[in-house]
């Protein structure tokens, strides 16, 4: 998407991309590296990244709706897509004909994809893989051990593979939840033994999310769901993971300059008064583009000519206005640099986060579909030169 009327955009690194998840995968090898492209690849651009990732050794994707992984499909993606998310009964159908896996936490999806595939294909032998998705603690969705050790029966005479395990760790980020997350690798051991108890042994067993893979090598299993780490961050400052680099940078050009005399103040409640006569930049982004309107109270800056400038008041839905102060070189047309690098300093999304109070993941979320994403990097290459080494 071109951007005809704002000059706003974000870059997507793909070759930082590509580097963090040969990272990644050389970290947690032999296990298979499943890339978490949910929510367009943490608002990143989904198929791009999804590519990307596959090219550096990715054998599985994961997704959270249909309608997320179907648009990988139509971008022409091969690979087995995981649907984390529980569907509706009536979206099954579209779910299989597209060739999702689907996580099942109820006995009685199970029965709706077997009845669904039964629909499709009628009496062929076509088989349909599904995951099943086991709550070992985290209470936000999945099944019980007695409803997985049910949902395999189920399959075992439905013509239904139970192609994998999987669980999700709720506190493997912090080290305070060391406990509990050896308790949840034990309940989860505990259903493997079950579920072979009924002679169902899925090839893929996984629990481990981006801490898990690298704080608890024990939980990497078959496979690892990773997401963040993808995307250039650690899941907290208790789970380093050098090297890592950044892959989207949110920019904009300085729209318009004006000249305000000590002790005014620009933006809705005037809340913020110069010091001294100032050129306050006007910057065409704002909150409805994913720039948190509290990043003036939390004292955000932003980049322009490799220097730090602070915001000049309250953001607005579609501008921001910066304080360049009482002398100013910065010309109409400027980069701005919200996220990412300009010259020696640099402002990420982990700076955000914590002045905001969250984490990484919502600041890279958030930014809106209507900043373009541009693709820069060629992977390929990379690719190339590393298999010529």
């Amino acid at each position: 998407m071109e951007a005809l009327s704002r000059s706003a955009w974000a870059e997507v690194d793909l070759d930082a991309l590509y580097h963090n998840a040969r990272a990644v995968v050389r970290i947690v090898a032999p296990s298979e590296l499943c890339a978490v492209v949910k929510a367009n690849s943490y608002g990143h651009e989904a198929t791009e990244v999804a590519k990307t990732a596959i090219l550096a050794g990715a054998s599985w994707l994961a997704v959270a709706t249909i309608e997320e992984g179907i648009s990988l499909r139509d971008g022409g993606i091969k690979v087995p897509i995981l649907l984390l998310v529980e569907p509706q009964r009536q979206y099954v159908e579209a779910a299989l004909r597209s060739g999702l896996t689907i996580s099942v936490d109820h006995p009685a999806l199970a029965w709706e994809i077997a009845e669904a595939r039964e629909r499709i294909w009628g009496d062929e032998s076509t088989e349909i893989s599904i995951h099943i998705h086991l709550d070992t603690g985290m209470a936000r969705a999945g099944s019980s051990l007695e409803e997985a050790v049910e949902i395999a029966k189920i399959a075992r005479f439905s013509k239904l593979t139970v192609g994998g395990l999987w669980s999700h760790l709720a506190v493997a980020d912090d080290a305070r939840g060391r406990s509990f997350t050896l308790e949840q690798l034990k309940r989860f051991e505990a259903a493997r033994l079950a579920l072979a108890a009924v002679g169902c042994y899925p090839a893929l067993s996984h629990i481990a999310n981006s801490a898990g893979a690298i704080s608890y090598p024990s939980s990497r299993y078959d496979m690892v769901r990773v997401g963040i780490e993808l995307y250039g961050y650690p899941p907290s400052a208790q789970v380093p993971m050098p090297g890592l680099r950044p892959v989207m940078s949110l920019k904009a050009r300085v729209a318009h300059l004006r000249r305000i005399p000590i002790g005014e103040a620009v933006s809705y409640g005037l809340k913020r008064h110069v010091i001294v006569d100032s050129t306050i930049a006007t910057v065409p982004i704002g909150y409805a583009d994913g720039v948190p309107r509290a990043l003036f109270d939390a004292q955000g800056e932003v980049l322009i000519r490799g220097r730090r400038y602070p915001l000049a008041g309250v953001i607005t839905m579609d501008q921001l206005m910066v304080d360049l102060g009482e002398e100013s070189d910065v010309a109409l047309g400027d980069e701005v640099v919200l996220l990412g690098r300009q010259g020696r300093e640099f402002i990420g999304a982990d700076e955000w986060a914590e002045k905001l109070a969250t984490i990484p993941y919502e600041v890279i979320a958030r930014i809106g579909n209507r900043v373009p994403r541009v693709l820069v990097g060629n992977p390929q290459v990379l690719s190339e030169n590393e298999v010529a080494r």
